[in-house]
């Protein structure tokens, strides 16, 4: 009897053993997860903010594309999100055996930049466009359609995703985003409505849009969310709209917000923002054409030479031609410029590069133009040398505008991290 009871605890103690081992594991990897939540989750919030992803999606990415930050691709190339280098990838590179052997994976200076990048990628791939027709708190939808538009091969990629959503309860962090945005906009002043101005380019007969501002209370559209808000005083949505390049276009006032756009006419926040090539905070320019509708990969003329002062953005504004297209027309890598006189080809893509400056070059430019002008809207470029910090800028997405690295950014303005704030002077070169 007594043999028999020892045996029997030694096999309790040796089963009570063996199941510790199976637990701490497990446990170590949820307490894994939610510190690389605490340590992600105001970038992925800061990401939602800059370009409309649900942080709850950028969260669960990351999380899975790099185990909680300790797979080899994080800790040797500081990337979360497994994006491969593609054509158009001039940094650093990693060689890892993935969907097949020795697969080429970018390298990033940290995990930040990774964050950035992944957004940037998202954004600026046309298969993934139709993302950010969904609402910006649809996680399922975001995740559904991560998979369905090919960002990975994995077939449970998506319930993967949604269950680390649902487990860690990421989507509060969609919530924060939201709020975060709403009190963004609502800053943003409605003005009274002016009269158009003179459009230089062929009129055509004017197309009157119906408005009418009933209820008390209406919904406006933060990036695909919805919140209920009180209306700004309702204007008289009688402007005269254009057709360029096949699509509805407006005339814009100075400092124009496409907030307010958004509001007349109907549209999401960030569909004004996608359709214009405009970074999110960002106002229209006098006199620009605004597009109603996405932009077009060709235009209505085979070339175009560039006038002073401007930038491909307004060659895009002006024939109605989504910028990355007429980037990839013209041999260019994203930011670069053509400098005044040059031809920008708008139909067939070039057989050779062009002539090219950096942006820091053309704002350069412009800043020397700027000098003996008054303006309203000054350039960011303060100096030969200095560049102020605008609201939707980081410190990656400034570093590749002047062609730096980001330790390259930080040793020239001794910084000690990434945080940088609106308003903010940085040398951007010596």
């Amino acid at each position: 009897m007594y043999l028999r009871k020892s045996l029997f605890m030694i096999r309790l103690i040796t089963l009570c053993v063996f199941m510790g081992t199976l637990l701490i594991p497990k446990a170590q990897q949820k307490q894994n997860v939610l510190n690389y939540v605490e340590r992600y989750k105001g970038v992925a919030i800061q990401e939602m903010v800059r370009c409309g992803i649900p942080a709850s999606i950028t969260l669960a990415q990351g999380i899975h594309e790099s185990n909680s930050g300790n797979s080899p691709l994080a800790s040797k190339s500081n990337n979360h999100f497994g994006i491969k280098c593609k054509a158009d990838w001039e940094g650093k590179k990693h060689y890892h055996n993935d969907d097949e052997p020795d697969e080429c994976f970018r390298v990033y200076e940290h995990p930040e930049a990774s964050y950035a990048d992944h957004s940037d990628f998202l954004v600026t791939r046309s298969r993934y466009a139709d993302l950010f027709k969904l609402q910006i708190n649809d996680y399922k939808g975001w995740a559904n359609g991560l998979k369905a538009a090919g960002y990975a091969t994995n077939p449970k990629y998506a319930p993967i995703l949604i269950q680390l959503i649902e487990t860690y309860h990421l989507d509060q962090f969609d919530r924060e985003g939201i709020l975060a945005l709403k009190n963004k906009n609502k800053k943003t002043s409605y003005p009274a409505p002016v009269e158009p101005v003179q459009a230089l380019a062929k009129k055509e007969t004017p197309k009157p849009t119906e408005q009418a501002v009933t209820k008390d209370t209406v919904q406006i559209r933060f990036l695909g969310a919805v919140e209920n808000e009180q209306p700004p005083t309702p204007t008289e949505n009688s402007r005269t709209e254009y057709t360029v390049n096949g699509l509805r276009a407006l005339i814009a006032h100075r400092d124009e917000d496409p907030l307010t756009i958004a509001w007349n006419y109907d549209l999401y926040y960030q569909q004004v923002v996608q359709f214009n090539d405009l970074t999110p905070d960002e106002k229209f320019k006098e006199g620009e054409f605004i597009f109603l509708q996405s932009k077009k990969s060709k235009g209505a003329e085979k070339n175009y030479t560039l006038k002073n002062g401007e930038s491909m953005r307004d060659v895009s504004q002006k024939f109605g031609i989504r910028l990355r297209d007429l980037y990839a027309k013209n041999l260019m890598k994203a930011y670069d410029q053509i400098p005044a006189g040059e031809t920008v080809q708008l139909q067939e893509k070039r057989k050779a590069s062009p002539r090219t400056i950096s942006y820091a070059q053309f704002l350069k430019s412009l800043h020397t133009q700027e000098a003996t002008t008054t303006t309203s809207n000054p350039s960011p470029y303060n100096t030969n040398s200095q560049y102020q910090v605008q609201s939707s800028d980081t410190l990656y997405s400034i570093a590749r505008k002047f062609n730096l690295s980001v330790e390259q950014l930080k040793a020239l303005n001794k910084l000690d991290n990434t945080n940088i704030r609106e308003g903010q002077t940085l040398v951007v070169a010596q």
